[in-house]
């Protein structure tokens, strides 16, 4: 399935029957509170589960928003063939079933590490947190991270003009230096 940029894969309400798999682009989880304020809950890379966890736990309906960042194009697979082994017991179900679970895994680690970011209090101890945490992932002090300033505030629950104040203060101070959404830590 193609889903150009900024349109929805899945919206708040949907059926939860299906899950997907990204093959190109990106996509995010958000949500919207009463006032309209988007929360970005979860960056969804190349190869990344969208939906999986709800359709797989036999939940009715999501309960979020997931949108494309950039165009993108996403596997569709419906639950009730995954749930149902096929008569033959191939190999390739069981496979299926087992990337199914280590993806669980990462994604329960994932919103650990998302835990732990927005517990902090502050705006720079969110901010620091992950991009710390980044460049652990990815094993180096420099790195690109995969938000623009609007959805990285989003990601850490802070307003966009408080985010680029710290970013410009902490830059300042010298914790990093930055430019667009490269980092590199000092």
């Amino acid at each position: 399935m193609k889903i150009d940029k900024g349109k929805a894969f899945i919206r708040t309400g949907d059926k939860a029957d299906r899950f997907g798999i990204v093959l190109l682009g990106s996509l995010s989880v958000v949500q919207y509170d009463a006032e309209g304020r988007r929360t970005i809950v979860k960056n969804i890379p190349e190869s990344g589960l969208v939906g999986a966890a709800q359709a797989l736990a036999g939940v009715q309906s999501f309960a979020f928003d997931v949108e494309a960042d950039e165009p993108a194009e996403v596997l569709v697979m419906h639950t009730a063939r995954i749930l149902a082994p096929c008569e033959n017991a191939c190999r390739f179900h069981a496979r299926l079933i087992r990337n199914l679970m280590s993806s669980f895994a990462a994604k329960t680690l994932e919103l650990n590490r998302k835990i732990d970011i927005l517990s902090r209090r502050t705006t720079a101890e969110k901010l620091l947190t992950y991009l710390r945490g980044v460049a652990a992932e990815q094993g180096t002090r420099e790195f690109d991270i995969p938000f623009d300033r609007q959805q990285l505030a989003d990601f850490l629950c802070v307003e966009r003009s408080a985010l680029s104040a710290e970013i410009s203060r902490l830059a300042r101070a010298g914790s990093f230096d930055c430019h667009k959404n490269h980092f590199k830590l000092t």
